[in-house]
């Protein structure tokens, strides 16, 4: 499979097992480095109960750090207004090409309903 679609599943695993133990989670980046592999970025937020916000921050500033990247996701669970709806969000991105944000909506469980993407922001390879 290609980058993304490697990152893709490999978000969706992590997160559908974090919400199974946890019911929810904070967010968290996977990448693809120069010879293919996974690799996680260590981040040190503040606090006992970091805003979700600094934590995708402190994400995008470890993979802008990281070198050989050859693709990101950034995974974080959030509340889709509109569908009145929890989801998860990943947003993918590759070091050449078009990013994009794919949501998979959920039910407490979780049950993941059919996921749908959107264009994404380039906040890594910007």
């Amino acid at each position: 499979p290609d980058d993304l679609d490697l990152l893709l599943g490999a978000a969706i695993e992590a997160a559908a097992r974090l919400l199974s133990t946890n019911g929810e989670f904070y967010p968290f980046a996977i990448a693809v480095d120069a010879s293919g592999e996974l690799v996680a970025p260590e981040i040190t937020p503040t606090g006992d109960h970091p805003a979700a916000e600094e934590v995708l921050d402190l994400l995008v500033a470890a993979l802008r750090e990281g070198e050989g990247l050859r693709a990101t996701v950034l995974c974080s669970d959030v509340r889709l207004a509109d569908r009145d709806s929890d989801a998860i969000r990943l947003d993918l991105e590759p070091r050449e090409g078009d990013a994009l944000t794919v949501l998979v909506p959920y039910v407490p469980g979780p049950v993941l309903e059919d996921p749908f993407g959107v264009p994404g922001t380039r906040r890594v390879f910007a």
